[in-house]
């Protein structure tokens, strides 16, 4: 507890007080007279810029959260000569009044334009200004990420966003691969390719209900030059056990009326894990179960997303989109239990885990598009999907009894067989800008899952074979309507989204079973722009998080002798009620949220005493209450180091029951994630990533406090086309889950080391134009579907 209080206090003060220092002055011209929207920025010794504003009415600026150190400050307006200037902050936090002349030469042609906020809080996002507010040269996406307020990205490229997991967004469009995939692909985009990016940690009714995780959407330029370009990536390297590669390639071409594009990626990264389990089983006679297991996974993965636009008017677009994945798992995993009775071995148990399986999926999507400016934006999507996986387990366990007497006889037994997904949708969104202040916004969607699963049970030393099968339906219709309107300093949108569902399942005892469904999902948000650096906003949404489909597949799947899962065809939906208030001054934020879920489901734990085995079946076991505080704090420590640090701070309150018991349960957890980051040389830098995370709870299963480092250098060459990195994830190979369950008669003790160390070298070369603008990333009818058949 004190090290929360630490904590809360830290990340407060911190947010408060990490202003640090300003820099002001006076523009003006050869007769003194002021000079408006001038320009003043602050340069790095090395001229790259950190940050710039322009000037008022008067000539006068001022530069906010400016860290300690030399600079040179750059002066500038068309048609004058440019005037650097060294200054020492905060020796000099007023350098009064910088003259510049006007210029003699000629100017073809003027433009001016206006600079935007670096954090721009609209009513349902924060907007980050990347293009004219950040230094992009040589970083690459997934490194600006790492800098925008409330955001968390890891080394595997997982994303969370205010303390909730976030979708990855391109242009408004879900990217709709893996996570590692999605980390190759913005590893291969430069960063001087963006033009903004879009934090949403409440979306609104306009999304999927079912999509209950924040967004991410990241804006490119809207550069309309012709021709070819894209990247290649490999990677090579070592985890502790085993070699690790990466790789990936990006192609785009446009031309005046085709945009032809399409992603590849490659990831075969081995999983290694110790896992230790001490399990004791009342009884007559009680009994303690040792375990120790040593697993090893084998599962590269292929991904590819390819695709065709069509520009068949100026209004009017046509589009083919294609994302298909494979990947083969194949594992080995060896355990070995002693097996006590008060405190002293009586028998050893082997056993040996050989599971296989594949997995591959095919995504199509047909879009039209109309962009009738004044008539409004209208696009259609046809969507089918198919997803088929094929696993084979097959167990093998012997015994010896201490004594010497005779054990029981060697057990095999093995489980096999198909799934089938099929998905159709249809989905029409419709938007008009009614003025300048009000917007309006409407959809509909339809659409089907059918999933087909069959397994077949041998036990192999009795020759003895079972089948079962499950054929579940879901249907769901939707339809949203939003509307926003802006007057004065103040902003609202209000929407709203009714789906109804039906569902039917037959299992194999042909005991058919069916149900409907009718509900709601408002949403409203209420900005209020207190001044120039400081806004508030509050927001409500209700979102529904559907069980993954997996998860209602009945079928009893064993990890080793002991172990088993199975899901659980009768499980309901739960429902999120989330209220959030967000807090911002200049580029510091804080974000106090609170959410109520009902009908909770995750995994419920069963244990027999008789057979010795312990059984996870997920149910809905009731009702989970958080309040979230997060915390973001970009910190320039020289100029040439700078950290973002983003606090995450929970209370978390839990009615739940599990095995038919009440389990009351009241907690704090925290996370902190920082991101330092050095510019040894304009083309040469270096980030370390720290987090930690203190102890938390899921479900009756308390898991102890962990935390990680990881490190990555890289060099640009070739004017930035050519980049060499050098990683390490989990550089002391820290993260190791602790944990316990007592509750009930469950009394398990387990530790598990996941070996997530690795060590890769990475080659990425940009080639062709990269001023092409990219291709569409349009949204999708079955996003939510597809996410489920995980």
């Amino acid at each position: 507890m004190n090290k929360l209080i630490i904590l809360v206090l830290f990340s407060l003060c911190t947010f408060s007080v990490a202003a640090q220092y300003q820099l002001s002055g006076t523009i003006t011209d050869g007769s003194n007279s002021p000079v408006p929207f001038a320009t003043a920025a602050l340069l790095r010794s090395d001229s790259t810029a950190i940050t710039g504003v322009m000037a008022g009415d008067d000539g006068k600026f001022v530069i906010e959260n400016v860290a300690a150190g030399e600079y040179i400050l750059q002066v500038s307006f068309i048609g004058y000569n440019r005037v650097h200037q060294q200054v020492n902050v905060p020796a000099q936090s007023d350098v009064g009044v910088i003259r510049i002349i006007e210029t003699t030469a000629s100017l073809q042609e003027i433009v001016v334009t206006a600079q935007r906020p670096l954090i721009d809080h609209r009513i349902d996002r924060i907007v980050v200004n990347i293009a004219g507010n950040m230094i992009t040269a040589g970083l690459n996406i997934n490194d600006l990420l790492k800098q925008m307020p409330g955001l968390v990205v890891d080394q595997d490229g997982n994303v969370r966003l205010n303390g909730r997991s976030a979708t990855v967004y391109i242009n408004g469009r879900p990217t709709r691969l893996p996570q590692e995939q999605i980390a190759m692909m913005l590893n291969g985009m430069m960063g001087d390719v963006v033009d903004r990016v879009e934090l949403i940690d409440n979306p609104s009714s306009r999304y999927e209900a079912g999509m209950s995780a924040a967004i991410v959407n990241i804006r490119l330029k809207r550069d309309m030059s012709l021709g070819l370009n894209g990247s290649a990536q490999a990677s090579a390297g070592t985890t502790d056990h085993n070699f690790a590669s990466r790789g990936g390639l990006n192609l785009n071409y446009r031309s005046k009326q085709l945009n032809i594009f399409g992603n590849y990626g490659y990831n075969d990264v081995p999983f290694y894990s110790d896992l230790w389990q001490l399990r004791n089983y009342d009884g007559e006679i009680p009994i303690t179960y040792d375990q120790h297991t040593l697993i090893e996974m084998k599962s590269p993965s292929h991904t590819l997303r390819t695709g065709i636009d069509w520009f068949v008017a100026p209004k009017h677009t046509v589009g083919l989109l294609f994302i298909g994945t494979y990947n083969e798992n194949k594992g080995n995993m060896i355990s070995t239990a002693d097996v006590m009775q008060n405190g002293e071995i009586v028998s050893y148990v082997f056993a040996n885990t050989k599971p296989v399986s594949k997995f591959n999926s095919q995504m199509y999507n047909l879009n039209y598009r109309f962009d009738g400016e004044k008539n409004g934006v209208l696009s259609a999507d046809l969507d089918i999907g198919h997803v088929y996986s094929y696993s084979t387990q097959n167990i093998q366990s012997r015994y010896r009894n201490v004594d010497g007497s005779a054990p029981p006889p060697p057990i095999e037994f093995q489980n096999s067989g198909p799934r089938d997904i099929e998905i159709f949708s249809i989905k029409l969104d419709y938007e008009k800008q009614l003025s300048e202040r009000s917007k309006f916004e409407t959809g509909l969607k339809t659409g089907q899952t059918v999933t087909d699963n069959n397994i077949l049970y041998e036990i192999v030393h009795e020759a003895l074979e079972e089948e079962d099968n499950f054929k579940y339906t879901e249907q769901v219709s939707a339809a949203y309507l939003t509307y926003s309107h802006r007057f004065g300093k103040f902003a609202a949108m209000a929407g709203v989204r009714a789906e109804y569902t039906f569902i039917e399942g037959v299992p194999t005892n042909n005991d058919t079973f069916s149900d409907d469904y009718f509900r709601l999902f408002p949403s409203a948000y209420m900005h209020y722009q207190i001044n120039d650096k400081q806004g508030l906003n509050l927001s409500y949404s209700r979102k529904i998080n559907r069980p993954g489909f997996s998860l209602l597949n009945p079928f009893r799947i064993y990890a080793d002798p002991f172990t088993f899962q199975s899901g659980n065809s009768y499980l309901d939906p739960a429902y999120i009620n989330t209220f959030a208030l967000r807090y911002n001054i200049s580029n510091y934020s804080a974000n106090l949220s609170y959410s109520v879920t009902n009908d909770i489901f995750e995994q419920d734990y069963v244990q027999n005493n008789e057979n010795h085995t312990l059984g996870l079946i997920p149910n809905n076991i009731g009702k989970r209450e958080q309040l979230t505080l997060s915390v973001s704090v970009p910190l320039q420590i020289a100029t040439w180091y700078n950290v973002f640090l983003n606090s995450e701070t929970f209370y978390i309150m839990a009615d739940t029951r599990h095995n038919g018991e009440q389990f009351l349960n009241e907690y704090f957890r925290a996370f902190i994630f920082m991101t330092n980051n050095f510019t040894i040389l304009p083309t040469l830098r270096a980030n370390v990533q720290m987090w930690w995370s203190s102890s938390s709870w899921q479900g009756i299963f308390e898991q102890k406090e962990r935390w990680s480092t990881s490190a990555q250098i890289s060099k640009t060459l070739f004017s930035n086309r050519l980049t060499l990195s050098l990683s390490c994830n989990d550089i002391f190979n820290s993260v190791v889950s602790r944990g316990k369950m007592k509750f009930g008669n469950i009394d398990q003790n387990i530790r598990q080391e996941t070996n997530q160390r690795h060590i890769l070298f990475t080659v990425r070369y940009s080639f062709g134009s990269q001023q092409i603008r990219t291709a569409r990333n349009r949204n999708v009818g079955i996003e939510e579907e597809m996410g489920r058949t995980r």
